[in-house]
């Protein structure tokens, strides 16, 4: 029985377990108060699709996590309402500087 999760040629053998729901790195456009405005999905070449504007902030919590590590996760999670209606959560990694570090969180 083979326990490889690749093939030869790199890329992943189709029974290789991956994760799911990774985040999705965003582009985003805060305030003052790092609360976002504007977000803009990647497309899959990375290129930024049409930006949409944050019409209301539903939540926001802060998750602290794995603090014995060197560099503990830390996360500031907002659910939002876009433009259009459509629902999001996405953080912000903490440990980034504010322009940087924006995540969809996909469940």
């Amino acid at each position: 029985m083979s326990t490889r999760s690749q093939r030869s040629d790199g890329r992943p053998d189709a029974g290789a377990l991956r994760p799911l729901g990774l985040p999705r790195p965003l582009v985003v456009r805060s305030d003052s108060r790092g609360e976002p405005c504007e977000v803009q999905r990647l497309a899959r070449r990375g290129a930024p699709a049409a930006a949409l504007a944050v019409e209301r902030i539903e939540e926001t919590w802060r998750v602290v996590d794995e603090w014995w590590r060197e560099t503990p996760l830390r996360r500031t999670y907002h659910r939002v309402t876009l433009a259009g209606g459509a629902s999001l959560t996405l953080f912000h990694d903490d440990t980034q500087p504010l322009g940087e570090g924006w995540y969809e969180q996909r469940y």
